[in-house]
């Protein structure tokens, strides 16, 4: 009789099974589901968004010291800021859009994240160039 089968199932006109060929093929099965189910999953969700910083505080300096500077009246300035508001959050939109990218002033980010200040500016200045006779190589927040 081969080994590790059981008489008595032999006896009774059932196969004969070989246990550890068994248990082995079925830790080869569970293995084998468990990486196709991981696979799955992995491949099937999206990438988390990227961590990006702006230094917002350097792009609204630069913004106060133009219209500070600029001499007009209250109430425009006052409209300005709005325009520029307007225009800051719509770059700001649009670059992590692009980049698929959370966007942190840089004071919050401690160290390793990418620095997108330098397309925010730009993006803001196309978006203000319309409205402003200015061209589209001024930083933004300066008024040529």
């Amino acid at each position: 009789m081969p080994r590790g089968t059981d008489s008595r199932r032999l006896a009774a006109g059932l196969p004969a099974v070989d246990l550890p060929a068994a248990a082995c093929t079925l830790v080869l099965a569970a293995a084998v589901a468990a990486a196709v189910a991981v696979a799955m999953v992995r491949l099937t969700q999206p990438d988390p968004p990227r961590i990006a910083s702006v230094r917002l505080g350097e792009l609204t300096a630069r913004f106060a010291l133009d219209v500070a500077g600029d001499g007009s009246s209250e109430e425009t300035a006052a409209a300005e800021a709005r325009r520029w508001a307007t225009a800051l959050e719509q770059a700001l939109q649009a670059v992590a859009k692009r980049h698929d990218a959370v966007l942190l002033p840089a004071r919050a980010v401690a160290v390793g994240a990418l620095d997108l200040t330098p397309e925010v500016e730009a993006a803001l200045a196309r978006s203000l160039a319309p409205t402003e006779a200015k061209t589209a190589a001024a930083p933004a927040g300066v008024r040529p």
